[in-house]
């Protein structure tokens, strides 16, 4: 789909521009913004899709990384001219299921002890050879480490509360602070094929991050409700749970948005390009009689629902802190009757035990931003499908 390009505005603003570069596994999406005071404004973006409507569905589930670096860069060379694209330095994004991340208790230290204490800690949670990755690390805030013996188990949280369970008081002088660490690590094959793209497109690399982090940056905008962010993309689906402003779970399956026209094939005996059609146009808007023909479908959209629901149950167990909003993004999440089932099915599960509806709505990065008024419908539409680029070019 080629996007509408609003370049004549990019030349009226000065301030400096950053690029977010989504290396998708359909498409590859750019977005341009530049500070302006407490919020950005839109320079430019861009979508250009890696294969044609009509190649087999297969080919739609092969990740980006197998895509030649050569190839890659032409595209972003090619939609950076399409759109006119200033801004030369550039973070990109990285598929969950390529890294890994992982929160971490360490000690409260200096920063080049702090580093030297991550490389040795990896150790034990990268499950590849810590000379093959490339590790970050952002400290993520004050615990406060319990001797348990002494404590013994603290008590539950109330249900429906956000806050942390109260500690026995005979522990408050046992009590040791350490800080929370969000460890990274990204294989150094992968690090060097972005670097060797940025530099065949003529960009300066100046971060790859992990696709959720950039998705709750510019869906949530720094937000400290406890939020599940639902990204569905074509390959797979990215789940994360963001907490007082970090992603504090992040969690990736193989339900995606292709399966999902796949069983839209099937239930309209047509082909993948013509399913994804009637996708995009009819989605869930089904009669009762067509939707007891559409078990395959319902089933692959309940099981994305369940899992979302699962996590959610998971992390109320083990922090006592209740998901209080749901944002779902990605093409599928525009798909029409999605939004609807994902508010009907989410309560039945372990929330509602609290007696509370889980308020689920359709993400939206470019709230907030500065842009021409007449493109607002049109970013209105793209927006699910442009958060990692717009939360990428908000990183700086």
């Amino acid at each position: 789909m080629k996007l509408p390009n609003f370049s004549k505005f990019s030349n009226l603003f000065k301030p400096k521009s950053y690029l977010g570069v989504d290396i998708g596994t359909s498409s590859l999406k750019i977005v341009q913004l530049s500070k302006q005071r407490e919020t950005f404004r839109l320079d430019n973006y861009g979508e250009v899709k890696f294969f044609e409507e009509n190649v087999p569905m297969e080919v739609h589930q092969q990740s980006s990384l197998k895509i030649p670096d050569e190839e890659i860069a032409e595209l972003l060379k090619k939609i950076m001219a399409e759109t006119k694209t200033t801004a030369t330095q550039a973070a990109f994004s990285l598929p969950v299921f390529s890294a890994f991340s992982t929160i971490i208790e360490m000690p409260k230290l200096p920063q080049d002890e702090m580093e030297k204490a991550i490389q040795f800690e990896a150790r034990q949670y990268v499950p590849i050879p810590i000379s093959e990755v490339s590790l970050g690390f952002v400290v993520m805030g004050e615990e406060q480490k319990i001797n348990q013996q002494t404590a013994g188990a603290a008590a539950p949280v109330p249900s429906g509360t956000f806050g942390r369970a109260a500690l026995p008081q005979n522990a408050e002088s046992k009590r040791k602070k350490n800080v929370e660490v969000l460890l990274v690590a990204v294989p150094n094959e992968i690090k060097n094929k972005y670097v060797h793209i940025a530099q065949l497109s003529g960009l300066e690399l100046v971060a790859i991050e992990m696709e959720t982090f950039p998705l709750a940056r510019a869906l949530l905008k720094g937000a400290h409700e406890t939020t599940l962010v639902v990204d569905i993309g074509a390959r797979s689906t990215d789940i994360c749970i963001v907490d007082n402003g970090f992603v504090r779970i992040s969690h990736n399956f193989e339900f995606s948005g292709v399966d999902i026209t796949k069983a839209y094939g099937e239930f309209t005996h047509t082909d993948f390009a013509e399913a994804e059609k009637r996708k995009i146009v009819t989605g869930l808007d089904l009669t009762p009689g067509q939707l007891d023909g559409a078990k395959n479908l319902l089933s692959i959209v309940d099981n994305i629902i369940n899992e979302c629901e699962r996590i959610m149950s998971s992390y109320f167990n083990k922090t006592g802190r209740v998901v209080g909003h749901v944002v779902l993004s990605g093409g599928v999440s525009k798909m029409p009757g999605f939004l609807e089932r994902f508010g009907e099915k989410l309560p039945a599960g372990g929330e509602a035990r609290n007696g509370r509806l889980i308020d689920v709505s359709l993400g939206d990065p470019f709230e907030g931003l500065i842009y021409p008024p007449e493109l607002g419908k049109t970013l209105k539409d793209i927006g699910p499908s442009f958060a990692v680029a717009v939360g990428l070019a908000m990183r700086r």
